[in-house]
C-alpha cells in the first residue's frame, strides 16, 4: 500500500476512535505518580559524597522508584518496569512532567517548561585507576545510553498507546557539567504558617512574610482561619555547577522508528569524551527533558505528558564508536502471574485449575553474537520449594538482527507445579524466581538475568498489576448524562462480598472527586442482571500514601455471591472520575459499560483498577472511613453558620473539607470548631467531611439555602 494512503487510513480510523471515546470511554494520562509520592514520604538513603570511579553502569533492572543514591544525585526520574515498550533490559528511567513528589510541576503549562532531570554523582575522570596514571583522551572514554519516546504501541493501534509522546519541542537533552567550587543560592526552605483566628484572605491579597524580612506572599485562592500555607523561611545555598549542552533530540514518534526498523524500539547514542577539560575529578552528566501540557480546556485532562525512557547508561574507558553490544542476556519485561484469570485472588477461592499452563517470558540477547543460554525457575510457598524447572540450553540470537529470544523452552516454559497445597491459612505467598543467563561467566550484568514474581493470595480478586499508566472515565452522549461501569468476577464457591476497592487517579484541582453510586449486580447471560446492592453516598477519593486503593465497605449489607457477579458504579454527571487504568494487564471482556441503553464491551486493551474483597468480616474501624452515625449538623438547611454535632471520639478529627456535588473542594481548613461559617458558599447541596490523624473520615450532607 502507498505509505501516504496507509497513513491517511490510520488518521481516519484514529478520528473515528476519538469520536467514540469522547462520547463514551475516555483515557487520559495521570497527574500523580502514587509510587513516587510514597517514596517521597520515606527516609531516603544518604548519597555518596565521594566521587565515583569508572565504570559507571546502570540499566535500572534491580530497583524501582527513585534513582539509586549510589549513582545518581537527584530524585526526579521514575525508575519502573511498566511504562516503556521492549526496553533493552528490565527497567527504565522515565523523565516526564511529574516532580520528585509525583505531582505535576507547579510551573507546568502549555507553552513548555523544564521538567525532570537525571543527574549523575561526581565521577573521577582525572585518573585511570586501571593503569594507575592520569586519564588521557587516548583512553577512549565513551558515554552511551538507550532512549525511547513514549506513546508507542506494540500493536500499532492508537487506543493501545502507552504514555504520551513528546511533541517536537519537547526535547530530551544531555549535558556535561562540573562544580566550580562557588557557593550560590539554590532555593528556599519552607515552613507552615497557620492563618490566625479572625483573619481571612481572598485571591490577590498580600501577606507580609513573618519568617523573612522584605518578603511577601500573594494569595491565589481564598483562605480562612486555621488554614495552613507554606512560606519561605530560610535560604538554601549549594555548590554551583556549570552545565554545557552535549546532545539533544526533539520529540519523536516511535512509529517512525519502527517503520525504518521493526526492531528499533530503543535507539542507542554513543558520546565520545574528546575534550581534556572534562578529565576532572568531579565530572557529571545529566539528562533532562522539556515538556508542555495539553491545552484543550477539558477538566481532568491535563496530566502527565511528554515522557522519555532511558536505559542502560554506560560510561567507561577503552570503548569505541562500534562498542554497541554489551555481552548481556536479560529479561525485557516482568514475567506473568501464575494465575490464568487474575493477577491476584483470595486464598479461600483458589483451586488448582486456576493455575496457568505456561509462562510468557520476554527475553533478549543484547550482544552481537549468538549466546549459549540456560534458563530455570523455582517456585516457593512461604519459603518452601514446591517445584523447579530447567529445560535444555538454547542458542539466543542477537536482538539487533533477529529480535527477541524466541525458543519456547525459555520463553513459554510449562508451569509444572500442579498444586499449591491448600491449607487453613487465610493467605499465602508464592514466589517464582526466573533466571536467564549465558552459560559461562561473560555476562556483564547479572542483575538483569533474574526476574522475581511474587504471587499474593489474600482476600481480594484483581485483574490489574497495581500500576496505573493511564486514567479511565465514562462520558454519556445523552442530554441527561447517565453512565454505568461493571467489572465481572467469578467465585469458585459461594462467598460474601465485603468491599469494593477502586483506584482513582489524582487530577489537577481534584476535579474528579465527585459522587457516584456503588453497585453490585448478579450475572444474567454475561451481563449485569439484578441489582444486589447500591449505595448512593459514595465519593471518589484518593488512597493515602500507604494504600493506593480506596475501600468502599458494604458492612451490614454484605452481599452473598455465587458464580459470576459484577461490581461497579453509576454516575449521573459529566465529571471524569478517572479510574486508574493498567495498560500492561489486559482483562478485555471482563468489564462492561453503559452510556445509553445497552451494555457494551470495551475495545480498550488494559484494566480499569477495580477489585472485589470477599470472605470474613473486615475490621476497618481504626483506619478507614467511619460510619457517619452520630455526626450531624444543624440547622440543616442553613444560611450562614453550621453547628457541628460530633460523634463520640470527635476530638480526634483535625481537618475538614466541604465539597460540592461535583466533588470539588470549595472550603477546607485544619482546625475544627463547634461551628462553621458557610456564608461564602452558594446555595446548594454540599458534603462536609472531617478527617483524623490516622486517615479516618466521617461525612454528612447539608443544604446551603
Amino acid at each position: 500500500m502507498n505509505p501516504f494512503v496507509r497513513k491517511l487510513s490510520l488518521i481516519l480510523v484514529f478520528l473515528c476512535v476519538l469520536t467514540s471515546l469522547c462520547a463514551q470511554e475516555v483515557l487520559t494520562g495521570v497527574v500523580e505518580n502514587r509510587y513516587v509520592a510514597r517514596e517521597a514520604s520515606r527516609p531516603q538513603p544518604a548519597r555518596s559524597r565521594a566521587a565515583l570511579h569508572l565504570p559507571f553502569v546502570d540499566d535500572f533492572s534491580n530497583y524501582s522508584g527513585y534513582p539509586a543514591a549510589s549513582l545518581w544525585q537527584d530524585n526526579y526520574a521514575y525508575i519502573n518496569r511498566t511504562f516503556a515498550l521492549r526496553p533493552p533490559t528490565l527497567g527504565v528511567a522515565t523523565l516526564d512532567a511529574l516532580d520528585e513528589h509525583g505531582k505535576v510541576y507547579v510551573n507546568a503549562d502549555a507553552q513548555g517548561f523544564r521538567a525532570d532531570a537525571l543527574t549523575s554523582l561526581p565521577i573521577r575522570l582525572d585518573y585511570n585507576f586501571t593503569l594507575n596514571r592520569a586519564m588521557r583522551v587516548s583512553d577512549s572514554l565513551y558515554l552511551s545510553f538507550y532512549y525511547q519516546p513514549a506513546g508507542g504501541s506494540l500493536s500499532g493501534l492508537e487506543w493501545e498507546r502507552v504514555g504520551n509522546r513528546p511533541e517536537s519541542r519537547d526535547s530530551l537533552v544531555l549535558e556535561f557539567g562540573y562544580a566550580t567550587g562557588n557557593i550560590i543560592f539554590v532555593g528556599y526552605e519552607y515552613c507552615d504558617y497557620v492563618i490566625p483566628e479572625g483573619d481571612a484572605h481572598v485571591a490577590g491579597d498580600t501577606l507580609v512574610n513573618p519568617y523573612m524580612a522584605n518578603s511577601y506572599y500573594i494569595f491565589d485562592s481564598p483562605v480562612f482561619p486555621g488554614d495552613v500555607i507554606s512560606l519561605p523561611c530560610d535560604s538554601i545555598m549549594g555548590e554551583e555547577t556549570v552545565w554545557e549542552h552535549v546532545w539533544s533530540t526533539p520529540g519523536e514518534l516511535l512509529d517512525d522508528w519502527l517503520e525504518e526498523n521493526p526492531l528499533n524500539y530503543f535507539k542507542q547514542v554513543m558520546i565520545p569524551i574528546t575534550d581534556d577539560r572534562w578529565l576532572i575529578n568531579n565530572f557529571q552528566f545529566r539528562f533532562r527533558n522539556l515538556a508542555s501540557l495539553e491545552d484543550n480546556h477539558i477538566v481532568g485532562w491535563a496530566s502527565n505528558v511528554d515522557q522519555w525512557h532511558i536505559d542502560y547508561v554506560r560510561l567507561d574507558v577503552n570503548r569505541n564508536a562500534n562498542d554497541l553490544y554489551p555481552s548481556d542476556l536479560a529479561f525485557v519485561m516482568p514475567t506473568t502471574s501464575i494465575l490464568k484469570n487474575y493477577s491476584a485472588m483470595p486464598w479461600s477461592q483458589y483451586e488448582d485449575s486456576e493455575l496457568i499452563d505456561a509462562f510468557d517470558n520476554v527475553l533478549s540477547n543484547l550482544s552481537s553474537s549468538i549466546k549459549n543460554s540456560d534458563y530455570t525457575y523455582t517456585v516457593k510457598k512461604n519459603n518452601t520449594v514446591l517445584g523447579s524447572y530447567t529445560p535444555n540450553n538454547s542458542n539466543a540470537e542477537p536482538y539487533y538482527n533477529h529480535g527477541l529470544h524466541d525458543d519456547p523452552v525459555h520463553t513459554h516454559p510449562p508451569f509444572n507445579v500442579t498444586t499449591l497445597g491448600m491449607d487453613a491459612a487465610d493467605s499465602a505467598i508464592i514466589t517464582v524466581t526466573h533466571i536467564f543467563q549465558e552459560v559461562g561467566s561473560s555476562d556483564q550484568r547479572r542483575c538483569n538475568d533474574t526476574c522475581v514474581h511474587v504471587q499474593r493470595f489474600s482476600n481480594y480478586f484483581a485483574y490489574d498489576d497495581g500500576s496505573a499508566e493511564a486514567g479511565y472515565s465514562l462520558l454519556s452522549p445523552l442530554t441527561y448524562p447517565e453512565a454505568y461501569f461493571a467489572m465481572k468476577f467469578t467465585v469458585n464457591r459461594p462467598d460474601t462480598l465485603r468491599a469494593v476497592q477502586m483506584w482513582f487517579n489524582s487530577v489537577q484541582e481534584d476535579a474528579n472527586l465527585a459522587p457516584f453510586t456503588l453497585m453490585v449486580w448478579s450475572d444474567r447471560d454475561g451481563e449485569p442482571g439484578d441489582v444486589l446492592y447500591e449505595n448512593e453516598n459514595c465519593l471518589a477519593k484518593h488512597g493515602n500514601q500507604y494504600e493506593d486503593f480506596v475501600n468502599y465497605y458494604l458492612d451490614d449489607e454484605a452481599v452473598e455471591v455465587t458464580g459470576s457477579f459484577y461490581v461497579g458504579f453509576f454516575q449521573n454527571h459529566t465529571v471524569q472520575l478517572n479510574l486508574g487504568f493498567d495498560q500492561n494487564t489486559d482483562s478485555h471482556g471482563k468489564w462492561l459499560y453503559k452510556t445509553s441503553t445497552l451494555w457494551q464491551t470495551s475495545f480498550l486493551k488494559g484494566t480499569p483498577m477495580v477489585r472485589a474483597v470477599v470472605g470474613k468480616p473486615i475490621d476497618h474501624s481504626s483506619v478507614e472511613e467511619q460510619v457517619s452515625e452520630g455526626f450531624s449538623v444543624f440547622p440543616n438547611p442553613a444560611t450562614d453558620v453550621l453547628h457541628l454535632v460530633l460523634p463520640e471520639q470527635g476530638n480526634g478529627y483535625r481537618s475538614y473539607r466541604v465539597l460540592d456535588m461535583l466533588g470539588r473542594v470549595v472550603m477546607e481548613g485544619n482546625r475544627i470548631d463547634s461551628c462553621l461559617s458557610i456564608s461564602q458558599l452558594r446555595p446548594g447541596l454540599y458534603l462536609l467531611q472531617l478527617s483524623g490523624d490516622r486517615g479516618e473520615t466521617v461525612t454528612c450532607k447539608f443544604l446551603r439555602k
